[in-house]
C-alpha cells in the first residue's frame, strides 16, 4: 500500500536571505504519479491519494521545479568560474535558475573573497573549490588552519553538512528538549553541534 499526501519536502533557496530552507510543497503530477507506481513494484498493490481530482488536475504543476532553480548557486557558480566562465548570466543552463539567484550567489562569493572586484576568480576562491562544500563552509575549513582549530572545524562542517542530529518525536517533546539542554551553547548552534560530536565520542 501507498498512502500518498499529495506533499514534500523540498530545499528552496531564499535570495532576500542568502540561505537554503526545507519547505513543505505539494508534489508534481509526475511526483504522485511515481508515488503512485510504487503500490505495485513487486505485486499487486493500491495508492491511497489525500486529495482530490480536481486537486490533482488544477493545483499540481505537471512536473517538479528543477533542484538549480530553486537551491543556492554559491559551489555551481564557484566551479563555473573555475572551468573558464566569463558572464553567468549568458551561459546556458539547460534549466536556467533565475538572474537574482545567481547575482546574489556571485555577491556572496565576493563577500567572501572568492571572486574579486571584476567577478574573476582569487587565490581563495581556487582553494574554495577543491572542497565540494557550500563556500561559507569550504572558507570556514580553509581559515581553521590558521586559527588552529581544523580538527573542531571538521566535526562542525561534517555535522552541518547531515540532515540535523536532533529528534524531537510529538509524544516527548519534553524529553527530547532536556536531552538537548545538555549539549546546548546559547551563543552558537556550531558549539552546539561540537559538544554533541564530543560526548558521543
Amino acid at each position: 500500500y501507498v498512502i500518498d499526501a499529495g506533499f514534500c519536502k523540498i530545499k528552496v533557496y531564499n535570495p532576500k536571505i542568502g540561505m537554503d530552507a526545507l519547505q513543505i510543497t505539494p508534489v508534481s503530477q509526475q511526483n504522485a504519479n511515481q508515488r503512485a507506481g510504487r503500490a505495485g513494484r513487486t505485486g499487486p498493490g493500491v495508492c491511497y491519494r489525500l486529495y482530490t481530482e480536481r486537486q490533482f488536475c488544477n493545483e499540481m504543476m505537471d512536473a517538479q521545479v528543477p533542484e538549480i532553480q530553486r537551491t543556492n548557486l554559491g559551489y555551481i557558480v564557484l566551479l563555473l568560474k573555475s572551468l573558464g566562465v566569463k558572464n553567468l548570466l549568458e551561459f546556458d543552463f539547460m534549466d536556467p535558475p533565475p538572474q537574482d539567484n545567481i547575482t546574489n550567489s556571485m555577491y556572496q562569493l565576493w563577500v567572501l573573497g572568492a571572486l574579486d572586484n571584476t567577478g574573476e576568480l582569487t587565490d581563495m576562491g581556487k582553494r574554495m573549490i577543491t572542497f565540494p562544500l557550500d563556500p561559507p563552509l569550504a572558507k570556514m575549513l580553509l581559515f581553521s588552519e590558521s586559527l588552529k582549530c581544523t580538527a573542531e572545524v571538521l566535526i562542525v562542517v561534517s555535522m552541518l553538512s547531515v540532515p540535523s542530529v536532533f529528534f524531537r518525536p510529538k509524544d516527548r517533546e519534553e524529553e527530547s528538549d532536556a536531552a538537548r539542554e545538555k549539549f546546548f551553547v546559547p551563543e552558537s548552534d556550531h558549539l552546539t553541534l561540537l559538544n554533541v560530536y564530543k560526548m558521543w565520542e
